[in-house]
């Protein structure tokens, strides 16, 4: 079956701020042979939509953060608007355009992309990324007991994170 992002101009890696979590990052660092400083950042929540439990507090600074990839375009975007990486990205790429809820958020694919998205289903199931993000909040949890600089916050995170074997 084809790739339904093949027929696409990537508006979804252009558009969102893609969050993620320590264990994404992990994945990349792995596979990519990248230090998280080429390719994740703390940015303020400045968003609409954001899980509160998933925000990062920074010593002396005023808004929380969430961990993301650099973005605008994601950079893991391909000339040709394909993910470089995909087959390790995040898995809330791997799962995109389906939410935790299993509905499929299609705004921005055209329409053969939405068809056959519902044809063929996520990349990846919900509970793989739900049991991620659970672990996540509980690391995000004890950073935000005491927060420190932010230099040390993406450090602190991987330190408590693992990948499976």
């Amino acid at each position: 079956m084809r790739n339904p992002c093949s027929i696409c101009d990537a508006k979804c890696c252009k558009s969102y701020i893609i969050t993620v979590t320590a264990f994404d990052v992990l994945r990349i660092v792995k596979n990519a042979k990248k230090p998280p400083s080429d390719f994740a950042v703390l940015q303020e929540a400045r968003l609409l939509s954001y899980d509160p439990d998933t925000t990062l507090d920074i010593d002396g600074e005023n808004w929380p953060h969430l961990l993301t990839l650099k973005s605008h375009p994601c950079v893991f975007l391909g000339k040709d608007n394909l993910c470089t990486i995909h087959e390790f990205a995040p898995l809330s790429c791997r799962r995109y355009p389906y939410t935790l809820t299993d509905k499929l958020n299609t705004r921005f694919c055209p329409f053969p992309s939405q068809l056959i998205f519902a044809l063929k289903g996520s990349d990846v199931g919900k509970e793989p990324l739900l049991n991620e993000i659970e672990l996540y909040k509980k690391i995000v949890k004890e950073w935000n007991k005491k927060p420190g600089k932010k230099e040390e916050c993406v450090a602190f995170l991987l330190s408590k994170s693992y990948l499976p074997a």
